[in-house]
């Protein structure tokens, strides 16, 4: 796959889980980065950790369910590095229960994050990638959306559907404008601290029985996410647009 040395890419939702360890990958790799998350302090000191190992970032405070703050976001890249060549939209928030038991505000909440911040972030990306002649978006989905279900994860997995068909549609607004659009659908990967340690703690299941639950008997592995995310990227993947690449150790398959 092309380099990714000198690509401007912005990451949402940095602070920590899949988000830290891709602006980690993308910014070794020579990227530009321009990250943003609501979790102020941490997604600072992961952002410094990367500037003193030499990668280019800027973070942005920014809570995706505020269009405006996603807007300086994308002024950000514009300003600091000149463009925008990629975004990745992964700031989500989850909450588990039985849906005959959501609490309103708490769905709400899930809608404006996951689904309508993935929106405003397409909305402002697009517009910044037609002024640099092209990009490629990837919005982080789940297999736990659309393509299957999974009990008490419904309401999660409703706004998860969501983006697939955001995805879509998208996709095909901007097919000629040179820009790809397109979702990883995933399940469970093995970073500590994301949301899949949460789910299993607030829900009591052993992370061993979790792991029967994938036929290849295992999470992912953080770089195995990363490859997925950085092929979607790439100029390797321009043909591919408006889909959703499944990253779930046969989990879907059975």
């Amino acid at each position: 796959m092309g380099s990714m040395e000198g690509k401007v890419v912005m990451i949402t939702g940095t602070a920590r889980g899949c988000g830290a360890v891709l602006a980690e990958a993308f910014a070794r790799e020579g990227a530009r980065i321009v990250a943003c998350d609501v979790v102020v302090d941490e997604g600072r000191r992961r952002a410094d950790e990367i500037a003193v190992g030499g990668g280019a970032i800027t973070f942005v405070e920014a809570d995706v369910a505020n269009e405006s703050q996603v807007v300086d976001v994308v002024t950000a890249a514009e300003v600091s590095y000149g463009k925008l060549d990629i975004a990745i939209n992964n700031a989500g928030t989850e909450t588990t229960g039985w849906i005959a038991d959501a609490d309103p505000g708490t769905f709400q909440r899930l809608i404006d994050v996951n689904l309508k911040g993935v929106a405003s972030c397409m909305k402002h990306e697009i517009a910044a990638m037609r002024r640099a002649g092209g990009g490629a978006i990837v919005n982080m989905s789940s297999v736990t959306s659309s393509i299957t279900a999974v009990p008490a994860n419904g309401l999660y997995g409703a706004t998860k559907g969501g983006v697939n068909a955001l995805t879509k549609a998208a996709a095909v607004e901007v097919a000629k404008d040179n820009i790809s659009v397109n979702a990883l659908a995933f399940a469970a990967i093995d970073i500590p601290g994301d949301m899949i340690w949460r789910f299993l703690e607030d829900q009591k299941v052993a992370p061993e029985t979790l792991m029967s639950a994938f036929p290849i008997g295992r999470m992912g592995r953080p770089e195995e996410l990363v490859a997925a995310v950085r092929y979607l990227c790439s100029d390797d993947a321009r043909y591919m647009t408006g889909t959703e690449l499944v990253l779930d150790g046969g989990f879907t398959a059975q």
